[in-house]
């Protein structure tokens, strides 16, 4: 079973409209009790192009896996139903740098209402 935190390899096949595509790394993001009870996992794929996008995490050379993580494409998968393979564990202040970003994305925004 894969943890929060791993870097895997596993296809991000079949793709539709601006989603990543192909075989390449992913960070599984979702927390350990998710992946053991859920039969899903959370993840976001890791890219090698730089965008200069707010969303994307650097692996720094703590890493063997380099490139951005994605984090404005987070996807959920069935690993059972799919071919994967473990690369390394994300030292923690990625993770939680990645987290931070994830948790961003889905708050609700205030907006001003005195328009």
């Amino acid at each position: 079973m894969v943890k929060q935190g791993d870097i895997i390899i596993v296809s991000f096949d079949p793709q539709i409209g601006h989603e990543q595509a192909g075989r390449r790394p992913a960070l599984v993001v979702s927390n350990d009790f998710y992946n053991a009870n859920c039969n899903l996992t959370i993840l976001c794929p890791i890219t090698n192009t730089q965008r200069n996008n707010p969303f994307h995490v650097a692996l720094d050379s703590r890493c063997s896996t380099t490139g951005f993580i994605m984090c404005e494409q987070i996807r959920t998968m069935d690993l059972s139903q799919r071919t994967y393979r473990y690369i390394e564990q994300i030292p923690y202040d990625i993770l939680e740098e990645v987290l931070s970003i994830l948790i961003l994305e889905i708050s609700r925004e205030e907006t001003d209402t005195s328009n």
